[in-house]
């Protein structure tokens, strides 16, 4: 495993940091060193937020072209790969409502248990949700 030089500096800021007695001078810059850090990684989180909020409009915006053109695969000649427009379905929460629900259209007495589970387990709600994938070729 090959080393970055910023990782072999850390490395050797961590060792003599820790072989060296913490006093309140050492505190301080340690302090400052690291709220300069929090700082960054606070900018760098809002950035990366803002993108993903640009990618999934964008996203939405692509799906969309793709579904009323009814296309499922877009060549990307720039890459060398293609977006594929792929829908997903899963079953909807099952929680205290919906079971309730459920259990309340199916049954007409509490004997049949058996069959109430089944009949929920085979009824529940199904989300489609429509996503992008990136394929290289």
């Amino acid at each position: 495993m090959e080393s970055t030089p910023q990782h072999q500096q850390s490395q050797q800021s961590q060792q003599s940091q820790q072989s060296q007695p913490i006093d309140t001078q050492n505190l301080a810059t340690i302090v400052l060193e690291w709220r300069r850090i929090q700082d960054e990684l606070s900018t760098h989180r809002q950035q990366v937020s803002e993108k993903n909020k640009r990618a999934k409009v964008l996203e939405g915006i692509i799906l969309n072209i793709m579904k009323q053109h009814k296309m499922g695969a877009l060549d990307l000649k720039s890459s060398g790969g293609r977006i594929l427009y792929e829908q997903k379905q899963s079953k909807g929460a099952l929680n205290i409502k919906t079971l309730q629900k459920l259990l309340t259209d199916h049954l007409k007495d509490e004997t049949k248990a058996a069959e109430a589970v089944k009949y929920v387990t085979d009824n529940r709600e199904t989300n489609t949700k429509d996503k992008l994938a990136y394929e290289k070729l």
